[in-house]
């Protein structure tokens, strides 16, 4: 069943985005090898994004977020671990609830895990009916909290739970303010009883970008040594070019094909910056120490 709805899982074996009582928490994001149709459900989200890579060949789901150029502006904000989802539990990732990493790493958990429950956070749903719909051709369990209503595309749900937010007129505000939220269910006479979430305020878990060493020399070398701006041969040349084909991949260093120039993009002259400043007070450090 392929529900969009306000509630929250039936109970084990389940993935969720939610802390709930006795849930298992993972401290990041399975590193999962992906299935054929999970693959195309990436490269389709992908697609409608206007992202262009092909996710055909990825093997695991963090070469997604690794290889894709255009993914670099949000891929290293996920921490990605290689435990096993356990299989008769509910199970808590740490996704956060910003697009496109909620919908990309849930559908992709939906997809590859069958067999489990899985409750999402989705704005892009309505760009993605036609995998919504497979999934409710395979028989998915699958529960969509959004923020966002299209009444052209509810169809493809077995289930749709609205909140009524009620908006009173502002000259009619002369008694309470105390208004009672309502729900309405479409689709369903009746409702099976969810699991509540702790009613705790969880923040997700959100990786710090790793930044090898490689990738400091490339952004270091260009801006320092080389002007900010460089051919790809002679950067390559100086740092290797495995370090320059990741800092491009990070957004750190923009390359143009058309002169096949690399020169430093904003995020690098941010890093440039932060590496002066580290350096300069580390000076300031060892001055200090000398003079006492």
């Amino acid at each position: 069943m392929v529900g969009w709805t306000t509630g929250g899982v039936n109970g084990p074996p389940a993935i969720t985005f939610k802390d709930y009582d006795g849930s298992v928490r993972l401290g990041g994001v399975p590193d999962m090898e992906l299935k054929p149709l999970t693959r195309l459900v990436i490269n389709k989200l992908l697609n409608v994004l206007g992202i262009q890579f092909d996710a055909s060949s990825a093997k695991r789901l963090s070469d997604v977020f690794e290889y894709c150029v255009q993914c670099s502006w949000f891929s290293g904000f996920i921490g990605f671990i290689s435990d096993a989802l356990p299989s008769n539990a509910i199970i808590t990732v740490p996704i956060p609830m910003i697009e496109p990493l909620s919908s990309i790493i849930s559908l992709a958990l939906a997809f590859n895990n069958p067999n489990l429950e899985t409750e999402l956070y989705s704005d892009l749903w309505p760009l993605m009916t036609d995998a919504l719909a497979q999934a409710r051709a395979l028989g998915l369990k699958l529960t969509i909290h959004t923020s966002v209503l299209d009444y052209n595309r509810v169809y493809v749900f077995d289930e749709v739970v609205r909140r009524m937010i009620r908006l009173p007129r502002i000259d009619v505000l002369t008694g309470s303010t105390d208004f009672a939220n309502k729900v309405e269910v479409v689709g369903e006479s009746y409702r099976t009883p969810t699991i509540q979430a702790t009613p705790v305020k969880v923040e997700p878990l959100v990786a710090e970008p790793k930044i090898d060493e490689a990738v400091l020399n490339a952004v270091r070398a260009l801006g320092l040594e080389l002007g900010g701006v460089s051919t790809l041969k002679a950067l390559s040349d100086l740092v290797g070019s495995e370090a320059v084909v990741r800092a491009v991949s990070m957004g750190y260093l923009a390359y143009n094909p058309m002169d096949l120039t690399v020169r430093l993009s904003s995020k690098g002259l941010a890093l440039l910056n932060a590496i002066n400043e580290e350096a300069g007070t580390e000076e300031e450090n060892q001055d200090d120490g000398q003079g006492g």
